[in-house]
């Protein structure tokens, strides 16, 4: 016990000197495996119905879980991130999905979790009683059992991740231009092979309409080719694969 208290505490005093998500990201990611945990999703909360995928801040999720996540639209359906924002004190999925309705779609997206490896996991509100403003998820690939003094040494380290984490992503986010969600979509789709042709297809555009948007998101991205758009919209999380 007292080496994850070490653990944690040593991880705290890291955090502020880190000078890149990328860093962070490795050495939460490292800090969090010694608790037991595989993965992490940190993001701040949307407003409702809107799309979640714009607010992540960082995370570790497996890609495949990400799309899925985002072509269900399971934000909005998922217990775990229904208890995100209105619970201001960390809770397990158990008891978040225990907390909620037990729809078909809410066991779906626990089955689904559970065959790709997330199979038990931890929320940590971020944000005061009146206000949650984010949220870090936790998951494992097998069931979680903490003690008291485990979950608040877990809750600080998430807390001091998150709040690090917020301000270099701000950092990043404020030297490079915003895009449209639609301007994000037409790049993801580009990113994954399409041809602006492609793209229209599958959006109902006019393949002139997708090369307008792309031509808008490099003005934005200060980009000189699509390719580079692409890559600064990856490395600025505007766009998620």
């Amino acid at each position: 016990m007292q080496e994850l208290v070490y653990v944690a505490m040593a991880f705290i005093e890291r955090c502020d000197n880190q000078d890149s998500l990328r860093t962070l990201i490795e050495d939460l990611s490292q800090t969090l495996a010694r608790f037991g945990f595989r993965y992490f999703m940190m993001t701040r909360l949307p407003n409702l119905g809107e799309d979640a995928e714009p607010y992540i801040i960082a995370h570790t999720w497996p890609p495949e879980w990400l799309v899925r996540y985002r072509e269900g639209r399971f934000f909005w359906n998922d217990p775990v991130s229904l208890v995100s924002l209105t619970s201001p004190r960390p809770f397990s999925w158990s008891e978040a999905r225990k907390a909620s309705r037990r729809t078909r779609i809410a066991q779906q997206i626990a089955s689904e979790a559970r065959s790709i490896g997330l199979v038990d996991g931890v929320g940590f509100p971020m944000g005061d009683p009146s206000s949650v403003q984010a949220v870090v998820s936790l998951a494992a690939d097998q069931p979680v059992q903490l003690d008291l003094l485990e979950r608040e040494m877990l809750h600080l380290v998430c807390l001091h991740a998150e709040m690090r984490a917020a301000e270099l992503y701000d950092r990043t986010r404020s030297a490079i231009g915003r895009i449209s969600e639609r301007e994000r979509e037409v790049l993801r789709w580009i990113a994954n092979g399409k041809s602006a042709f492609d793209v229209g297809t599958i959006l109902t555009i006019s393949e002139r309409t997708v090369k307008e948007h792309l031509q808008k998101a490099r003005e934005k991205l200060n980009a000189s080719t699509t390719t580079h758009a692409v890559a600064k919209a990856i490395k600025s999380r505007q766009i998620i694969l």
